[in-house]
């Protein structure tokens, strides 16, 4: 339609023009002494209309050829960007196909293409990556330099991918400078952070990671689960660091949050801790904390084993909360073979027999079967008391022959 208007216009327009022309009978008087000239008017016009667009033509000539050394510039600059965006996409390609090589090669092309520093930054941190996967450090230690030259040494992403490739090469205290670099100009950057994170685990540095926990935990970049797993393993490691005397225990316990006092693992090596330095009723405690709080193996195993170890302690008490306990988990195999080693530190064998029997019956475990082996031979059946040992073994090595498998 709209062009169908421009025909209708434009024939109009036509039209106007020729009947003007047709019927016009003026003219024109130029005047340059000593001549005069006399023009129709029709004539005058195509005249004047030639002239203005041959002189419009002129100038515009003139300027393209002023211009076009810059043009030619010009063209030559959009070629040779075009060409490095080819070469770069291709890079970039090869570099997640796993084609490392490759990659090298052509990142290398579309910085000789490039004109942009900016641009040329990037291109040598693919190439320093590409050379990194590909194992070939050297190339990749000369890619970092001419980064940090054509940065002028001021590149928050060089810094970080320097300390990510000297981590994946196992060189942390290198990696750790290169944070420093970092964190002087981004202190909270999460990807640092992780990356420190994983540097102090490996380095079994507990207290800067329960540090690094809490503040990826705070700006949420960690799962508060794992958060948790990743505490509670560096409190493990805490406790294994060195021994603490019974003040710097207590101390250090109670510094814990509240919900970490109640992770199993965590309270039944604490348990142990305090066992160690004569802490006995401390110990249960904890371990009875912990086990209403999450029902759990380690600090179940622990409380059974609490007579044994000597630790202090009404055991009529301690073997009453355990039965508790059985109301609540009677199918349990392992709450079963702590109730047996109560009973027979408390010398109730009927009992202990008892309870051993019912946790063999429920899972048969070497453990279990070792248990009521010692019983029985305690109990002078010698022959019942072997069946039991050899069941345990058996057991054993099956366990172990799984595992190697």
């Amino acid at each position: 339609m709209r062009i169908l208007l421009w025909l209708l216009t434009l024939s109009a327009m036509a039209v106007g023009l020729a009947l003007f022309a047709r019927y016009n009978t003026g003219y024109a008087l130029l005047f340059f002494p000593p001549w005069r000239v006399e023009l129709s008017l029709n004539a005058f016009v195509l005249l004047f209309s030639l002239l203005v667009l041959g002189g419009y033509a002129a100038v515009k000539l003139v300027d393209w050829l002023i211009s076009m050394p810059r043009n030619v510039r010009r063209y030559h600059s959009a070629r040779r960007t075009r060409e490095a965006r080819r070469f770069r996409r291709e890079a970039i390609t090869a570099l997640i196909e796993g084609r490392y090589h490759k990659s090298v090669r052509a990142i290398c092309d579309a910085r000789a293409a490039e004109d942009e520093s900016d641009m040329q930054l990037i291109d040598t941190l693919i190439a320093a990556r590409a050379a990194h996967f590909g194992r070939d450090f050297e190339a990749r230690d000369k890619f970092v330099e001419d980064a940090r030259k054509v940065s002028g040494g001021n590149s928050l992403a060089l810094d970080m991918l320097e300390a990510e490739m000297l981590y994946e090469q196992y060189r942390n205290r290198e990696a750790l400078l290169a944070l420093q670099r970092v964190y002087a100009r981004s202190p909270k950057l999460t990807a640092a952070l992780k990356l420190e994170l994983k540097i102090r685990q490996q380095e079994v540095h507990p207290a800067r990671v329960i540090e690094l926990t809490d503040m990826l935990e705070k700006s949420e970049a960690l799962d508060p689960s794992h958060a948790a797993r990743i505490r509670n393993q560096a409190r493990l490691a805490q406790l294994k660091m060195g021994p603490m005397d019974a003040r710097e225990l207590e101390r250090w316990w109670n510094g814990l949050k509240k919900e970490e006092r109640l992770l199993p693992k965590l309270a039944a090596a604490t348990a142990r801790e305090f066992i160690r330095a004569g802490m006995d009723e401390r110990a249960e405690a904890v371990l009875v904390d912990a086990l209403e709080a999450h029902w759990d193996v380690a600090p179940l195993e622990l409380y059974g084993e609490l007579s044994r170890l000597g630790v202090k302690g009404d055991a009529v008490k301690r073997l009453a909360r355990a039965e508790d306990w059985l109301r609540h988990h009677p199918n349990d195999h392992q709450l079963l073979m702590a109730l047996g080693r109560l009973c027979r530190a408390a010398a109730l064998w009927g009992k202990a027999r008892n309870y051993l029997e019912a946790s063999v019956a429920v899972a048969a475990t070497p453990v279990a079967h070792a248990e009521l082996g010692q019983l029985l031979e305690q109990l002078d059946e010698g022959e019942t008391a072997n069946e039991h040992y050899r069941a345990s073994l058996g057991l054993a090595l099956d366990l172990l022959e799984k595992r190697a498998q």
